[in-house]
């Protein structure tokens, strides 16, 4: 930084649902973390209440006094995890961005590392929780969703699942979040060009409180991975999703059409009748080909008016490059 420049902000978001008894100890470490940094980077901390009923907007109202960086967003409601994290990325003002969780099963020690790798050229540095201490029923079912989000992103990331994670504002700009989509940041900022690594954070049972997480939201989680394998494949395409699907059913309904058609000329028996139950298989499979390759047609015409109508852009520009920025790092 050239002297006398004011010093790059870093804003530290932490959602806070019936949180109440870790949040002294949160903001407590987060402050005594943040002293290796500033020299460098200037600080703010948001912690994002969503709708808690256990006094924590009362709690972190108080610490506010001690901790001049403290800065609380009140939610009307509970909106779920993925919206109170995105509220407070909205409400951030840092040049780089750190969400973590508040219940201190993150280690605020370990900010500085994320911010250190950041610092390498990456975009998003995400928290590998490569030594989970939750029970099975936890593992095992992030272990397999990992393992499928891998593959469909092509991104070799250990775990999605953490939202400790640090960010450029730029790529936060591109992304918005949406259901429970905090678990797929790094596929959504793999698809606007963002330059990825993960590094390994501590991890613990969480100590105060329950987990509002278990087997009941795989069903959730794979409903999500779909339209995620939707989103990366065929988001600005629609019609090549449906329209693979309609022409397979169309292939099938004809295939079974021509069989019966054929069984028909060479044994002289009449198939409709006697064979009714293929016949009205093979309609039913035509009118659905035809069905999905309309919907497939609108979705298309859809995604086209949105892209046109200036919702989004189908290219994310990193930076622009300038001949006197072109000549400095030359």
């Amino acid at each position: 930084m050239p002297p006398g420049s004011p010093l790059p902000l870093i804003s530290i978001v932490a959602p806070v649902f019936n949180e109440a008894a870790s949040l002294p100890e949160l903001v407590r470490r987060i402050a005594e973390t943040v002293r290796s940094l500033q020299e460098r980077y200037a600080f703010e901390i948001l912690l994002v209440d969503d709708g808690s009923t256990d006094g924590s907007l009362e709690v972190a109202k108080t610490l506010v006094a001690g901790e001049s960086r403290l800065r609380i967003i009140e939610l009307r409601r509970n909106f779920g995890q993925t919206a109170a994290l995105q509220a407070g990325l909205d409400a951030a003002n840092g040049d780089i961005l750190i969400s973590m969780d508040s219940d201190l099963q993150h280690f605020p020690e370990d900010i500085p590392q994320l911010v250190a790798k950041l610092e390498e050229g990456y975009d998003l540095v995400c928290g590998w929780r490569h030594d989970r201490k939750e029970g099975v029923l936890r593992r095992w079912p992030s272990r397999a969703a990992n393992l499928v989000i891998r593959r469909i992103s092509h991104l070799d990331v250990q775990d999605f699942g953490t939202t400790f994670r640090a960010y450029r504002a730029d790529l936060i700009r591109h992304m918005r979040l949406l259901g429970e989509q905090h678990r797929f940041v790094p596929a959504l900022a793999e698809m606007v060009g963002a330059r990825i690594t993960e590094v390994k954070i501590r991890n613990i049972e969480r100590p105060f409180g329950e987990s509002s997480y278990g087997l009941g939201r795989t069903l959730g989680v794979l409903l999500d991975i779909t339209f995620l394998f939707f989103s990366i494949r065929y988001l600005n395409r629609p019609l090549r999703a449906f329209g693979t699907i309609a022409m397979l059913l169309a292939l099938l309904g004809v295939s079974i059409a021509a069989w019966l058609l054929g069984y028909s000329f060479l044994t002289g028996v009449a198939t409709v009748r006697e064979h009714s139950g293929w016949f009205i298989l093979a309609a039913f499979l035509l009118l659905s080909s035809l069905q999905l390759m309309l919907v497939g047609i609108l979705a298309e015409v859809l995604v086209r008016i949105y892209y046109r109508l200036g919702g989004s852009e189908a290219y994310v520009i990193r930076r622009e490059w300038k001949a006197t920025e072109a000549e400095r790092v030359r």
